[in-house]
């Protein structure tokens, strides 16, 4: 197949939660339930993962995105809530995410965050496991997990601290607070920072700049300076299918859900 011409796998519009397209020798992986911010459910877990093995050892740049007004915000809390009396199945849902985690670290080639919006929770937990970020003026930022009396459960507890500083991460982590991108290119915790047209153009360029070099350097590269994951992600996994069993964390769901119900009648 030429190489200028564009292919999609399992792109449905409005029916399926993650599609995937080439664009100019480039993959671009859009996370598709902009009606709930790009929220994880298990379904779209499941998704991310068949996109992922399909181009697993292509090394061609990865660039991620969502469709909407957001990036992604992590968890589906509503599905937490619905799952809190089942710990096999919450256990099952966040080795489904840290599979996914995983994955994007241990992809061998270049792999891109553009965050068009909201990346919050999980959501920037996924922006972290990427090589590099490039974020719209308009995005905006948080650890944001404190907010919902829940922890990190895919890596910020560590990764934050290691991109941007003990004492930053410790103030994200801890306060819940939104940073907009300009805040966010200043500490490090995005490469760029783009007007929102230039978005998609920056990633590709940003991942062009990159993928010019050697794959094979370029993977041993990766593999040097990979962080723990597989650990970090284990550690915040069996501490959070702990908290869930708090009843403090249950009524905080339930309030959650209860004011999102009320938004949407």
């Amino acid at each position: 197949m030429g190489r200028n011409q564009d292919i999609q796998f399992n792109v449905r519009v409005n029916e399926t939660s993650v599609c995937l397209d080439e664009r100019r020798g480039h993959y671009w992986l859009t996370l598709n339930r902009p009606h709930v911010l790009n929220a994880f459910d298990e379904e779209m877990l499941h998704e991310f993962v068949g996109a992922l093995e399909t181009i697993t050892d292509s090394g061609q740049p990865l660039i991620i995105t969502g469709a909407g007004r957001a990036f992604c915000t992590g968890g589906d809390l509503r599905a937490y809530l619905r799952r809190l009396d089942d710990q096999e199945g919450l256990r099952r849902y966040f080795l489904l995410l840290a599979d996914v985690l995983e994955r994007i670290v241990d992809y061998p080639g270049v792999t891109v965050a553009a965050v068009n919006g909201v990346a919050v929770a999980g959501g920037l937990e996924l922006m972290c496991a990427c090589d590099l970020a490039v974020a719209a003026e308009s995005a905006t930022l948080a650890d944001g997990h404190i907010n919902y009396g829940l922890h990190p459960g895919a890596g910020s507890s560590v990764l934050l601290g290691r991109m941007i500083g003990e004492r930053r991460a410790r103030w994200l982590l801890l306060s819940g607070e939104f940073i907009d991108a300009v805040e966010a290119e200043r500490i490090g915790l995005v490469n760029r920072v783009v007007p929102d047209p230039e978005l998609h153009e920056a990633a590709t360029s940003m991942a062009a700049a990159v993928a010019r070099h050697s794959r094979a350097a370029l993977r041993r590269t990766k593999r040097l300076i990979k962080s723990d994951i597989n650990d970090i992600l284990r550690v915040e996994r069996e501490s959070l299918l702990e908290h869930f069993r708090d009843p403090e964390t249950r009524s905080r769901l339930e309030t959650f859900s209860a004011r999102s119900q009320s938004k949407t009648t």
